[in-house]
Parts: structure tokens; sequence; C-alpha cells
């Protein structure tokens, strides 16, 4: 529960960030996704949990076409802190891929509730 609240404050912050200082959403990410795999590592309950909040927000900017940001949320702080050792990431990939899935269903979910 409190990963969520800080996965939400976040993007409460970003969006501040965006909107005040006008700058790109892509910009914004690259920063919030390092904060993001700092708590989650510091605070927070690791890699699995980290994997699925950047695989939730990943497909979410895909869905709302905001192509830079999905750039900006690829795991690569993960692999600075692997060494960028891929055998050592392997088992860590469902998680991401657990995070895409659940990404499509707040889109999918959103998108429904959206129509007139």
């Amino acid at each position: 529960m409190l990963d969520g609240l800080i996965g939400l404050g976040l993007w409460w912050a970003g969006a501040a960030w965006v909107r005040r200082f006008g700058w790109a959403w892509g910009v914004v990410g690259v920063w919030l996704n390092l904060l993001w795999f700092i708590y989650q590592n510091e605070l927070g309950q690791g890699w699995l949990f980290y994997l699925r909040g950047v695989g939730l927000a990943f497909l979410l900017a895909v869905g709302y076409r905001q192509y830079g940001l999905a750039w900006a949320l690829l795991p690569w702080p993960l692999l600075f802190a692997g060494r960028f050792e891929l055998p050592m990431l392997w088992p860590y990939l469902p998680a991401w891929g657990e995070g895409l899935m659940l990404g499509a269903v707040v889109y999918l979910l959103v998108g429904l509730f959206r129509r007139p």
C-alpha cells in the first residue's frame, strides 16, 4: 500500500514539475525512474516491485502517446546496478511483465470509464 502511495506521489510531483517549468515528460521521467529505483532499493521491497512499477508506468506512457517518457521508464537503473550482467537479471524479467500486464489492465479500465 505504501509503495502505491509513493508511486502516486512521484507521479504528482512529476506532473507539477511538468506544469510549472514546462519540461517534457521524458526529461522528468528519467528522474522519476531513478527516484523510484532508489526508493525501492533503500526503503521499498526491492527489484521486483521496482520492475512492476516501471512496467505499469511504461505501458501507461505508451498508451497515452508519451513516447519520450516511455523511453525514460525503461529499467536502465537496474542495468547499471546489475553491472550489465544480463544473465543475473533474467529472474527479474517476469516482474516487469507483470507490471506491463497491470498497466494494460489500468489503461483498458480507464478507457472504459472515459467513454460517453
